[in-house]
């Protein structure tokens, strides 16, 4: 490997690290004054009765909880009446409308809470967690969007350790120049604003044809001039991102990839392109080396391999429980990822993807 080859190696792992350099998370010692009176959680929910009670039984009890029933068939309705949630049957599907989008308007529309998180049926809040975030929004304004800690429950699960790095890598949030600079997007998973703020911006019916509503939705709150913070759960909230299993997970990524990447900075994408340049000949140089047998090209690409396997697993413990084994394979995750952004492309200029048993328009 040349002076130069090292030099380059050596500015895009800081590039990695100017990336994910430190994920804000919600803050420990954040209380609200009033507590929870007055906020609702709206969750969209389509086919949810495994992942409904893990949430429920975490949200406290005087809390206001709206499950909006995305015509599911699976019970999902029942669950949520038994774990005490006020349980809404979703009307049919607008034209125009993405079903989550519409979910959460019609939620929204039956709470009577001043202040609404929408939230995903998989995530799973500390004890305190839920008031930490809205003490959180009461402080920050606007709208604050949290990303849960990832707890993934099988060894499929952990393959989402590359697509969690540069999705939080592509907001922004994790630079050194965060707070000043601004970040990008939002995570759909955990939303909170306050209902004035949420009316100022047209509500949901504002994006209801956008495929990545958080997105969207950010973009309409920062075009109105209202702040949009975004923070990592910490141990404040969690979920299990995919739990159904590997083609859940092609799915959502496929959804998400292509159309997510018209919210990040130019400047942003060209430093993740950068990136994972770096894991993919990280990844390449020794089965290149081995192939022609060159000793000192295999020592140099094993380095290579190991340090760059180091990084991985830096960045992706500050957003789940992703093992040391996880960042060994980076290999396998990082071909997941390109193959996958790829299916998303080609879905993106077909016009519609599939998700929960619908065809998704990526043209809204």
């Amino acid at each position: 490997m040349s002076a130069a080859d090292v030099v380059l190696v050596l500015v895009r792992l800081a590039i990695g690290c100017w990336l994910l350099w430190s994920v804000p998370t919600v803050d420990r010692r954040a209380r609200g004054g009033g507590g929870l009176r007055g906020v609702s959680v709206v969750v969209p929910a389509r086919d949810e009765a495994d992942s409904l009670p893990h949430l429920l039984r975490s949200l406290p009890d005087d809390v206001e909880v709206i499950v909006v029933d995305d015509h599911s068939c699976d019970g999902t309705a029942v669950v949520a009446a038994v774990g005490g949630a006020r349980v809404v049957e979703s009307a049919p599907l607008p034209d125009g409308w993405i079903g989550k989008s519409w979910a959460c308007e019609q939620g929204a529309a039956a709470a009577s809470g001043d202040t609404l998180a929408f939230v995903d049926a998989d995530v799973r809040f500390a004890l305190d967690g839920l008031e930490r975030l809205v003490a959180e929004r009461a402080e920050r304004g606007g709208l604050v969007s949290a990303q849960p800690f990832h707890e993934p429950g099988s060894p499929v699960e952990h393959l989402a350790a590359i697509f969690n790095i540069v999705g939080f890598a592509g907001t922004d949030a994790a630079t050194p120049l965060g707070r000043r600079r601004g970040s990008r997007g939002a995570f759909g998973p955990v939303l909170v604003t306050s209902r004035s703020d949420y009316e100022r911006v047209g509500r949901h019916e504002a994006i209801g044809a956008s495929i990545v509503d958080d997105v969207a939705l950010a973009h309409a709150y920062r075009s109105a001039s209202l702040p949009v913070s975004i923070l990592g759960g910490g141990d404040a909230v969690s979920f299990r991102m995919y739990p159904e299993g590997f083609r859940q997970m092609v799915e959502g990524f496929t959804k998400n990839l292509a159309a997510g990447v018209r919210g990040v900075r130019r400047f942003t994408t060209v430093l993740v392109v950068a990136w994972m340049t770096l894991l993919v000949q990280a990844a390449v140089a020794p089965v290149r080396a081995a192939v022609v047998l060159d000793v000192e090209a295999l020592a140099a690409a094993a380095v290579l391999y190991v340090v760059v396997a180091g990084q991985v697993w830096w960045m992706a413990r500050k957003l789940g429980r992703f093992g040391a084994w996880v960042a060994a394979i980076f290999p396998v995750s990082t071909a997941l990822f390109l193959a996958v952004f790829v299916r998303s492309v080609v879905a993106t200029v077909r016009g519609s993807v599939s998700w929960r048993g619908r065809r998704v328009s990526t043209r809204g």
